[in-house]
């Protein structure tokens, strides 16, 4: 039951981003290989992080706006999800090759602006049931860095502006079989808050493809 009720969800956020001039997969394979090793409570989570994520999609087409509206897409998941974020975050994401992705303080991404998929050549399945380590790979260093960053955030070291990590870097895909690599210019953290305890981290990513 799980299963099939994953697949459709799939299938749905596949069809949402179609209607947006892009193609994603939803799965490489129906027997959902991938979501079938995860726990009983990982499948739920999978399974409640990908409705979550449609409802927030669902609401942006109520109002009649493009899922490519990315300041308004951020709005509808702040308000989603119950969040506050430093206002900065709109001036960021007006810059058409910046990427936001919310975290929560357990490295689960729930929510991504939709041009995410202008950069990726992953399924959906993927992005939902295999852990993040197991899908790109970058330099050491610079995960360092970014894990620093998001400590800082997480424990309000940094302030409600956040942690910039600047460093231009290389993120590949290490599980797909384009390998497809972006450049990435910087990446600004952000704190996601609920009243006075931060519930969250805002990822945005100014990244563009490689050019060889």
């Amino acid at each position: 039951m799980r299963t099939k009720l994953f697949k459709a969800l799939s299938e749905e956020l596949c069809s949402f981003i179609e209607q947006e001039g892009m193609a994603v997969r939803p799965y490489s394979h129906p027997r959902l290989s991938y979501f079938q090793q995860l726990t009983e409570e990982g499948q739920q989570t999978a399974i409640e992080t990908l409705q979550n994520y449609l409802e927030v999609c669902r609401s942006v087409y109520k109002e009649n706006h493009s899922l490519k509206d990315s300041a308004f897409l951020v709005q509808k998941g702040l308000e989603y999800f119950s969040y506050q974020c430093h206002p900065s975050i709109f001036e960021m994401v007006e810059k058409e090759s910046r990427v936001v992705e919310f975290y929560t303080p357990q490295n689960t991404q729930i929510f991504r602006t939709i041009n995410y998929f202008e950069f990726a050549s992953y399924t959906i399945e993927d992005l939902y049931c295999r852990p993040w380590n197991h899908l790109y790979i970058r330099d050491e260093e610079i995960d360092n860095l970014l894990i620093q960053g998001v400590g800082a955030v997480l424990t309000k070291a940094a302030g409600p502006e956040g942690v910039l990590v600047p460093n231009q870097h290389l993120l590949t895909e290490k599980a797909s079989l384009e390998r497809v690599t972006i450049t990435v210019d910087g990446v600004h953290l952000l704190p996601l808050m609920q009243k006075e305890a931060v519930e969250g981290f805002a990822c945005i990513i100014d990244c563009r493809p490689l050019l060889y």
